[in-house]
């Protein structure tokens, strides 16, 4: 059947009605631009900003409106002035401000605005000593909402009823802002040079007094690009020097940093919550940063997360797991940071593994290899942080020591950094020890000070790498070293000592006595490997004892005694110059206490010999037959 909107009763002059609606809406549409007046839009803007600042705004004259796809107006010359310095310089200027508005609501003369736009703007910001700055007014719409916050917060902390008066305006918050290449410049101190964040673009919004206020940006500062996302769910409270919850991340390439937690920025300033940071190079990111610390030069990366509780003066990590390097303790530290002297940072840190050398360059510059020891060193960092730091560790090691049940403590306080070694197994035996550094030569420019027993020496000379006809056995050694420089610029002869070496039944490998008197009857030089691959010289006890300056060690005391014969050396070796200049006696072995000569046995004659040439190649002339 054949049906057509003709045939339905009434149908054309519904279709009619319609189309005459249509035809009126769009005419009123077409027509609403023409009812809106740009010069009230912009005074409405102008006075609206005002009216939230608290402060004298500004706006061009010769503002532009667009109403597609959105309603916008656009002014030039954007200034907004200090309430408490209406002569002094703008705190914000802006090429231009976009502000997007009602259709609506303008025709009625009255347009709300709900986004901005700011076109490279700049902001200064000077910063007071009682938390306030020249952005604070004691009017406006934001003054009124912060006063606002806070009655209610404090009559919420005390358990009391709200004051009537605590209302907060709507209008409030900030809105949506989109900054485009801008700059903000702040200073604290009028002595000091303004920092600055350029190249800013990104968007801050804040659509209700009590909606969360997000912050999502990125700038550049100090050459360097960097992200910052922030958010609070009471910006109010925040803005008003209260405790509000507070989530912070920076992203940058010297450093990365998430904070999540609870902070206040007023006078009293206090952070609490979770903190993660992570930077590369922390050498890097202090010098980024601007502080006035210079950390050791090999400090590479620094990973992070603890429990911080921060005020004004002080912060405490609890909970830490920090990776210093390629160190990975647990613990807790405390910064302090003092009037007058530089911070402090103390505490308790475990390790399972711990490079004593790259935790000593996380915090000062000692040279990282025995080549750089001649290279002048900055002590700086002996006035510009102090340390007290008690350390433990299941293994360890120095170079290429190795240790064990490390308790060791660290500390920099008045122009000194000590090192001390409590306590540790090394090789079987037990180690302790100092590493001290002075920036005033009184008591020396730096002192090493090592002490171990029952060592296997064996063991030890391997690690290290030192070969040669050593005494290989379980002993003790005694070490002393000082410079009487204030930094590590010194020369080896500059080095002035002590070492005292006991070793009990053990061996120097390579000396094979029996072919060393063979070749002393026939030779007049012979070097240690013409006494081929002998069982070497087995002694019972050897003693070594030697004081140590200007570039040479002097022998007091230095022989092996064995079964039947034993080893006498004196002389000096010149180290600085890698040399040997001893003489010896193979001889006979004194008797012990109750012991008679013949009882000792048959030994041959004493032989005395000079040993020359360099270490390890050691080279022997015979004196006697």
């Amino acid at each position: 059947m054949n049906f057509s909107i003709a045939q339905w009763p009434m149908g054309r002059g519904v279709i009619a009605v319609v189309i005459a609606l249509l035809i009126v809406l769009l005419a009123i549409a077409a027509s609403l631009p023409l009812a809106v007046s740009s010069g009230v839009v912009r005074d409405r803007l102008e006075r609206d900003i005002s009216a939230w600042a608290g402060h004298a705004v500004s706006l061009g004259d010769a503002p532009s409106i667009d109403f597609w796809p959105t309603p916008t107006i656009k002014l030039d010359n954007v200034e907004i002035r200090p309430a408490t310095f209406a002569d002094g310089d703008p705190i914000l200027r802006a090429d231009s401000i976009v502000a997007n508005f009602n259709l609506f609501s303008a025709v009625r003369g009255a347009p709300s605005f709900s986004e901005f736009r700011l076109i490279r703007p700049s902001f200064n910001v000077e910063l007071y000593p009682d938390a306030t700055s020249n952005w604070s007014s004691s009017t406006g719409d934001l003054a009124a909402g912060i006063a606002a916050a806070v009655a209610r917060d404090l009559a919420l902390k005390a358990g009391a009823e709200i004051p009537a008066s605590a209302v907060i305006p709507e209008s409030a918050a900030l809105g949506t802002v989109t900054i485009e290449d801008g700059t903000i410049r702040w200073i604290r101190d009028p002595g000091v040079d303004a920092e600055k964040l350029t190249a800013i673009n990104g968007t801050v919004a804040w659509t209700a007094p009590t909606a969360l206020a997000r912050a999502n940006i990125t700038a550049i500062f100090r050459g360097e690009q960097l992200t910052l996302t922030a958010s609070t769910s009471a910006p109010l409270l925040l803005l008003g020097g209260r405790t509000a919850p507070v989530d912070l991340k920076v992203a940058s390439a010297p450093l990365n940093l998430d904070f999540k937690g609870s902070a206040s920025l007023g006078s009293d300033v206090f952070v609490a919550g979770a903190l993660q940071f992570k930077s590369a190079s922390v050498r890097r990111a202090l010098e980024w940063s601007g502080a006035d610390i210079k950390p050791g030069e090999a400090l590479g990366a620094l990973d992070l997360s603890a429990k911080i509780t921060a005020g004004q003066s002080k912060a405490k990590l609890d909970d830490l797991i920090i990776m210093i390097d390629r160190n990975r303790g647990i613990g807790v530290l405390d910064v302090a940071f003092r009037d007058q002297e530089p911070p402090l940072v103390a505490g308790t840190l475990a390790f399972n593994t711990l490079d004593i050398a790259s935790f000593l360059q996380a915090f000062t510059p000692l040279p990282a290899a025995g080549k750089d020891i001649a290279s002048t060193i900055d002590t700086r960092f002996l006035r510009e942080i102090g340390l007290d730091l008690r350390l433990s560790a299941q293994s360890a090691s120095f170079g290429p020591v190795a240790l064990t049940n490390l308790a060791a403590a660290a500390r920099v306080e008045q122009g000194r950094a000590n090192f001390d070694v409590g306590d540790a197994t090394a090789y079987g035996g037990s180690l302790i020890g100092r590493i001290a550094l002075s920036e005033q030569g009184v008591d020396g420019g730096f002192k090493v000070q090592l002490s171990a027993q029952n060592t296997n020496f064996g063991g030890l000379f391997d690690a290290v790498g030192m070969t040669g006809p050593l005494p290989r056995g379980i002993g003790s050694l005694d070490l002393e070293v000082t410079s009487p420089y204030p930094t590590w610029a010194t020369a080896m002869s500059d080095l002035t000592g002590k070492i005292d070496l006991s070793v009990g039944n053990g061996i120097v490998p390579g000396l094979n006595l029996q072919k060393f008197r063979e070749l002393a009857r026939t030779e007049r030089f012979f070097g240690l490997q013409q006494l081929g691959e002998g069982s070497g010289f087995a002694f019972e006890s050897a003693r070594f004892e030697a004081s140590i300056s200007n570039g040479e060690a002097k022998l007091k005391t230095a022989e092996l005694i064995g079964p039947q014969q034993m080893i006498t050396l004196s002389g000096v070796i010149p180290y600085s110059r890698s040399s040997l200049a001893i003489a010896g006696v193979l001889g006979p072995r004194r008797p012990a206490v109750g012991e008679s000569a013949v009882s000792s046995g048959a030994a041959p004659a004493a032989l005395r010999f000079f040993v020359g040439g360099s270490w390890p190649q050691p080279v022997f002339s015979p004196v006697t037959p």
